[in-house]
Order: C-alpha cells, then structure tokens, then sequence
C-alpha cells in the first residue's frame, strides 16, 4: 500500500492485516525488536516469585486499592459470563473523566495492548516512524515489526526526550512519532507548551502518540496531560494504565483517549473482550479511590527523597525522577552492581546505552532502606564497619511481643539532636525514661526488662513506648505477659 493511501486512509479504520500474517510467515521474528537492544540483568538464580526486593518492574508496592480488590472478589462467581465486548460501561466512566465522549476512549489489555494496536494502525509499511531512545521501546518494536523503518532521536543533555531532534527526523513519509512522558528509563518530563508546540509543528498526516504510563507521580509544575490537545483535535492519541499508580499490573489493564477517527483505527485491529470481567471492575472501582493514589504517590515521594538524600552522602549522581523509579551513576559497570544487588534478594535493571546507570523502582521503606544499605557495602566495601547513617528517623517494633522478661527495641536518628524515649502504662502514666539526652545521628537500641524507673517489675499489660526527636515523635505499643 503507498503512503499518499495510507495517509488517506488514517482514521478511517484501515486494516492491514493481511499484511501482518504475510510479514509473520516470513521475517517476523527478526522484525520484531528494534535495531537497539534494550539490554537488561536478569541473573538466572532469582526467583521471580520472591517479591521483596523487586525493584525493577516499577510497580506498586501498596498494591491494588482495597475498593479495586473487593470489585475483583465480588466478580468472580460470574467467571463463567463473558465480560463487556469492549469495555463500554468504562469507556463511560473514563470519558467522563476526562471531559469526552466514550467514542474517544478505547480500553484494552494494558498499555501493552494500546501501543500494539497503535502500531498496527498508525506505522506504515512503506515509511516511518520516530521514536526517542533511549525510552520505552514497544512501539517502535511493533512499528518494526509491520515493517516500518523505526528512526531514533537521541536525549539532550539533560536526560530529557529532544522535541527538536525528533521534529527534525519527520519527512513526508513519517506516518507516527511515538513520546513518552514522563519517559522511561530515565523519569525525566516534559512541558505541556514545548508537546503542544512540538504536535502542532508536524504535518498534518503526522499521528504523535504520547504514553503517560506515569502521569500520576509527576510534581512538576510545567507538566500537563496531552489529553487537553484531544481536546482541541489535535491528531493525538494520549495512552494510560491501571498498572502504576493503581497497582493493577498483574490485572492487565489500560486505556488511550484521542479524536474519534484515531480511536477508531485502533478499534478496527482490537479483537472484542480483551479486557476480563475482573480487570474491568477492578478498574472502575479505583478510580473511585482516590485515598490510595494519594497513599502511593506519598510513599514513592518519601522513598525516592531517602534514596536521593543516600546518594548525596555516598558521592553518587542521579537524575532527578518524575516517576516511582530513578536512574543512579554508580561509577563503574552497572552490571556488575546489579549483579551483587541481586546475590543480597535485590533485583534492578540495567542497559539502554547507560553502562554505569542503575534503574531503580521505589518500593516500601523497608526496601529502599535495604537497597540503600547494599549498595553502600557493594561501592564502599569498609562501609560494614561504618554503616550508612540512617536518613529518616523511625522508631521500630520491638521484639518479641508480646513479650515475656525483656523485649529489644530499635530505634535511628538521622539528624543529631535532643532524643527522649519513654515508656507509658495504658492509663498514660510514664513507667520509664530510657533516653533523654542529645544523640548524633545513627543507628540504636535497646532491651527493657519489664521494670519501671525506680527498678520494680511492672504488672502484665499493654505498654507504649514514645520516641520524640526534634519534629518527629512515633508512638509503638507492646504487650507483657507474666
């Protein structure tokens, strides 16, 4: 088919698919990943089932929203029904979301799906397609895989997608170019005026597809969803998914809204009921929580400063993230790094032309406590005799508890300063002071032997016990039993 037809053709449900099961009898398999690998570490010994540690699919580590599990459990009796055909009573909801008809909203098996059927149904055979790399590479595979000619435009200097450079690589046979933003690996953005700029320099056969897999993480003020250029008409198909920020990775669902004509096109390659009766309730019903966004978006905040404030202390650079993972320079071949990371239950990615860099997803606290703590003993190996001081403060369970004779209890100072920890009775009276005195930052414990302060036993019962440390104060509760 030539182009001048494609060109014509766009929007209005063209189908080649004849053409795909011609390619995949022949060349596919050669086709089907770009001219650059995207190279990662995936060292044979980890278990993929052992999910702590697991920083390295980006995913949610709260989960699925509580309102998306009860959805989920409330439709499994109805297993044996098939689901909506496609996705309506969402598309619905979605439109509804984000101020457009549903006829501009097309759901499917994650962005996965979108992006495949956008490369079925904007990636001419006869021409090209413009992708930035490094960066999430599936279209630009799929475009190549219909036998598209993928052209790549290198990142500035500053880690962030090159509008300028890609508008340059766009010639009359350029059928699609392909941003994601914020763009992955390196969680850079960005700004809504140089995208609306950018779109509204392409010629008019030009479809721009933007993946906003993130979109809910970003803080940066000059940010903004390319589904305000949907709704000025622009030829823009704007890509989302419930993998992230929703936590429904392994549900599998996503979603794109664009003009009509394009969602059309991407609908006449979509097979009906690729979204399961689960997915889609599960869908629906988070995003209703807005809570559990919230939640996450906190806690990949907290973990991403405590990692960033880590690297500062250890002498490492990293790029500033706008997204639930970063990349770190760890000063020699990540590989290796990744590889060490991985012998202590800590699984990272490398690759992507970035030798020296790690790609990190946040998970809990706890995780990036660890993770940091590995890293610091892989690069600084006497780092064992001196560990990394803490950067937040926490005061930690005891153990055991409930307990009986005594019981240990840990607590970390990040900033030095006046430390008071104290234990209260259930009525709220003090039993004992264990600290009140000024403590550098690091790392403390100690063991309370059931006695108050002035030596005798206390009787069974719930305790608390209070740390307060400049602005911070957690409270804890422990049980003995005599």
């Amino acid at each position: 088919m030539g182009l001048r037809n494609f060109k014509e053709s766009i929007g209005n449900g063209i189908s080649r698919r004849k053409f795909i099961s011609t390619a995949a009898g022949g060349t596919a398999i050669a086709l089907f990943r770009p001219s650059i690998a995207l190279a990662t570490h995936t060292p044979d010994h980890f278990l993929l089932n052992d999910y702590v540690g697991r920083l390295c699919y980006n995913e949610n580590p709260l989960g699925p929203s509580p309102k998306a599990i009860t959805a989920m459990k409330e439709q499994i009796h109805m297993g044996h029904r098939y689901t909506d055909w496609f996705a309506d009573s969402l598309r619905s909801k979605l439109g509804d979301l984000h101020g457009v008809s549903s006829s501009k909203v097309i759901a499917g098996g994650g962005a996965t799906e979108i992006l495949r059927l956008c490369a079925y149904a904007f990636a001419d055979p006869d021409g090209n397609v413009v992708c930035p790399y490094p960066s999430y590479g599936q279209f630009a595979s799929d475009s190549n895989f219909v036998g598209a000619e993928v052209r790549y435009s290198d990142l500035d200097g500053n880690y962030r997608i090159d509008l300028d450079d890609m508008a340059s690589r766009v010639d009359d046979n350029t059928s699609a170019v392909c941003i994601t933003n914020p763009n992955n690996p390196t969680a850079t953005v960005l700004a809504a005026n140089d995208i609306e700029n950018f779109v509204n320099s392409l010629p008019h056969h030009v479809v721009t597809i933007i993946d906003e897999a993130y979109h809910e993480y970003v803080d940066d003020p000059s940010y903004q969803t390319a589904v305000e250029l949907v709704l000025q008409d622009k030829k823009v198909v704007v890509i989302r998914t419930f993998s992230k920020v929703f936590g429904l990775a392994g549900v599998r669902i996503g979603y794109a809204v664009g003009i009509s004509s394009l969602i059309s096109a991407l609908r006449s390659w979509q097979y009906y009921a690729t979204v399961s009766r689960l997915a889609l309730e599960a869908a629906k019903s988070a995003l209703d929580d807005s809570q559990h966004v919230t939640n996450t978006v906190e806690l990949n905040t907290m973990a991403k400063q405590f990692c960033f404030d880590s690297f500062d202390s250890m002498g490492l650079e990293y790029i500033p993230s706008q997204t639930n993972y970063f990349m770190v320079d760890v000063n020699q071949p990540a590989s290796n790094v990744a590889g060490q990371l991985a012998q202590r239950g800590i699984r990272v990615r490398t690759g992507w032309g970035m030798p020296n860099h790690l790609r990190v997803s946040t998970g809990t606290m706890e995780e990036m406590q660890d993770f940091v703590n590995a890293l610091n003993e892989i690069l600084n190996p006497l780092s064992k005799m001196s560990p990394l001081t803490p950067m937040i403060t926490t005061l930690e369970g005891n153990y055991p508890n409930p307990f009986n004779g005594s019981t240990h209890i840990e607590y970390s100072i990040a900033k030095g300063g006046h430390v008071l920890l104290q234990i209260f009775n259930i009525q709220g009276q003090l039993v004992k002071t264990v600290v009140d005195e000024y403590k550098f930052p690091g790392n403390y414990a100690f063991d309370w032997n059931g006695k108050n302060q002035s030596g005798a036993p206390v009787a069974s019962g719930s305790y608390f016990y209070k740390l307060t440390s400049g602005d911070f104060t957690q409270t804890r509760r422990m049980i003995l039993v005599k």
